[in-house]
């Protein structure tokens, strides 16, 4: 019998001549990693195991650390073996040495703990389920803060693992996945190991995924749904959500095939903390709004003097929740709502800048593709969506194509009969304020758009004039809110719509002597048709528009439907509906034809998603892509006409009922 205490090296000796004699063993990553360690080895005579001797884990770890690599593969042989025949105690040992803190008195230097990847790895195929303990038990060591040599032997473990065991596959992306939410302290290192920072540790977890998805494309599967499962809780830090959404565009760099649906998540999360806020503010009062957006910009600044006063902002917050009274609590969950918003848009931002600044043409459509998509999918069926579409509305102006595409796009959805009628309205409220909104949209463009909705409304108008008995907006909604977008376009941007002989004319320069404009071919006559048509659009439309309209119409010399207007007053919707509607089969929720009463329950909403932006941290990167309105020069200063006259108790001010346009034509909330 050969004593373990006394021939140890002998043993390595003879473990290794009888490998080393293989010559049809075919060699792996985890074959040269062992003829590594044992190269370094000195021949001795041969020796025979005896299989009555116990081969055990030292307890001594001064001991143990010396341990040579063919003594721990034989540890590691018959611990599996012994484990399978009903004795655990050194399978169960191999746990402790794997689970050990680094940091811990007892812990196995990382020099030795790499050794037993490597047997681990030529040891593979023994981890099935009956090993599933030691599996997990692998995943939950801390690897991430071992040196480099050890964590490149981990990840290959994990590689051959998940190659050979397919059932593995989830647990091991599920373990790499939590640490995009909670990274391991560094000072859990073991002492003799070198201190790895943040960046480090994440740059580790992206090299190991990157590895196992390049070895086991199909992967990708599994790793889409544990990344939407374990995506933070909308009630979650506002630090939670960045770090995770952070690590998850890392994934993009690397796993194009994930791009899409990787985007499309974080949208999709994003528009309904987006949406809560809507909700809760529907409560606030204005002075209160007005606080909560003091609040969440000096927030933003303190934040950004960085990451520890976040997290002692965290800390602070979540310590003081039970002491607050439930209105104290409210706002300040509100607080962190847009505050977290904002910190994710402005990531986004980001996120996307050097793709449209410096990227590819291919890589700039693919992109703009992905963002076309969120849109039509997720946000433009959103109605109470508020700021996650300026995401587009910035980067939709990046070049005239993208203009074109963008509002080219919005115009096939409004146009699209096999689209919900809510969605088509949506998209025309989503066209006009981008055509009337955006700053880099040229003249060229806002007549384009204008000649189509002009033409499509027309034609609308031949197909429905003959049966109709009187203005419906459940019977003609999608007519409606093209009407309304051809209002709105008009109020922002009728300066593209004269035909002048010098560009670059002030509006003042334009309206000084009060001769009569020269239109666009058609508009006029188009404009008229409709207005003055059975449908009746100026009843329907939302009154803040149209009475702006009618004064901007009047005031350029365009149109006079004051006299209308008065008729209309005298008209009751609720009289002239038809039985049938094409709303009939909506889902119950509030939209344009909901949650009013009386005639406004029959007229649309002043709703054009892109007015305005108040998000104090991300607000910079649309800061020169926004037209903000402006009063037109004399329109202040006109008498009005008796009709006008007339109506001046109910309307106010000329000066009021701009401010009230610019307002109301917004969303609901000022956020």
């Amino acid at each position: 019998m050969v004593s373990l205490a006394s021939s140890e090296q002998a043993i390595s000796d003879v473990i290794a001549t009888s490998i080393g004699g293989s010559l049809k063993r075919k060699h792996t990553g985890s074959d040269c990693e062992e003829d590594a360690f044992s190269s370094s080895q000195v021949k001795r005579q041969k020796v025979a195991f005896d299989p009555d001797v116990e081969v055990r884990i030292l307890e001594d770890w001064s001991e143990k650390n010396e341990k040579g690599l063919e003594l721990v593969r034989e540890e590691v042989r018959r611990g599996l073996e012994k484990h399978i025949a009903g004795d655990s105690t050194g399978y169960d040992q191999l746990k402790h040495l794997l689970t050990a803190k680094p940091s811990s008195n007892d812990a196995p230097t990382t020099s030795l703990l790499r050794k037993y990847t490597v047997v681990l790895n030529s040891h593979i195929g023994l981890l099935n389920k009956k090993c599933s303990g030691l599996v997990h038990a692998i995943l939950d060591c801390n690897w991430l803060v071992r040196d480099e040599l050890f964590v490149g032997s981990y990840i290959r473990l994990l590689g051959s693992l998940i190659s050979a065991h397919g059932g593995y596959t989830g647990s091991v992306l599920q373990m790499l996945v939590n640490n995009f939410i909670e990274l391991p302290p560094p000072v859990i290192r073991y002492q003799d190991d070198p201190i790895v920072r943040r960046p480090q540790l994440q740059s580790r977890v992206h090299q190991c995924l990157k590895y196992l998805l390049r070895l086991i494309p199909s992967a990708s599967g599994s790793l889409s749904s544990i990344l939407s499962s374990s995506f933070p809780f909308s009630t979650d830090t506002t630090k939670a959500h960045v770090e995770y959404i952070r690590n998850l565009l890392k994934i993009t760099e690397y796993a194009p095939e994930l791009k899409g649906e990787i985007l499309a998540l974080v949208t999709e999360r994003l528009v309904k903390i987006d949406v809560q806020i809507q909700v809760d503010m529907e409560d606030l009062e204005e002075d209160i709004e007005e606080s909560l957006i003091q609040d969440v910009i000096n927030k933003s600044e303190n934040e950004d003097e960085g990451d520890d006063a976040a997290d002692a902002s965290d800390d602070e917050s979540v310590s003081s929740e039970e002491s607050l009274a439930d209105d104290e609590k409210h706002l300040r969950d509100l607080k962190e709502s847009v505050g977290k918003m904002d910190a994710i848009l402005d990531l986004l931002f980001d996120y996307y800048h050097p793709i449209f600044a410096k990227g590819s043409i291919f890589d700039v459509d693919d992109t703009f593709e992905h963002l076309l998509s969120q849109f039509a999918n997720t946000v433009l069926p959103t109605y109470r969506s508020r700021h996650t579409q300026f995401l587009l509305f910035h980067f939709g102006q990046s070049s005239p194509a993208l203009i074109e595409r963008f509002a080219g796009a919005c115009a096939h959805l409004s146009f699209d009969k096999s689209r919900p009628h809510i969605m088509r309205l949506a998209a025309a409220a989503y066209l006009a304020s981008f055509i009337a909104r955006g700053a880099h949209v040229s003249a060229k463009v806002v007549r384009d758009v204008f000649d189509l909705l002009g033409s499509h409304l027309d034609s609308l108008r031949q197909a429905n004039e003959y049966k109709c008995s009187g203005p419906d907006l459940r019977r003609y909604g999608a007519y409606y809110a093209i009407a309304q977008a051809l209002l709105y376009i008009f109020c922002f941007r009728w300066r593209d719509l004269i035909i002048s002989p010098d560009d670059s004319l002030e509006d003042a320069d334009i309206l000084f002597d009060g001769r009569d404009l020269l239109w666009v071919p058609g508009i006029k006559e188009i404009m008229t048709r409709n207005i003055y048509s059975k449908l009746n659009p100026l009843k329907v439309c939302s009154p803040t528009i149209v009475t702006q309209f009618a004064r901007i119409a009047h005031h350029l010399r365009f149109l006079y439907v004051f006299p209308l207007l008065e008729t209309n007053k005298r008209l009751r919707l609720s009289r002239s509906l038809g039985s049938s509607s094409m709303y009939g089969s909506l889902p119950e929720r509030e939209t344009a034809l909901s949650g009013k009463r009386g005639e406004a329950a029959f007229q649309l909403d002043a709703y054009f998603p892109f007015d305005p932006y108040h998000l104090p941290r991300s607000k910079r990167w649309i800061e020169g892509d926004y037209v903000e309105w402006k009063s037109i020069p004399g329109l202040d200063d006109d008498g009005r006409d008796e009709d006008e006259a007339s109506d001046s108790d109910s309307q106010g001010s000329e000066s009021e009922e701009e401010q009230e346009f610019e307002e109301e034509t917004a969303t609901e909330a000022s956020l």
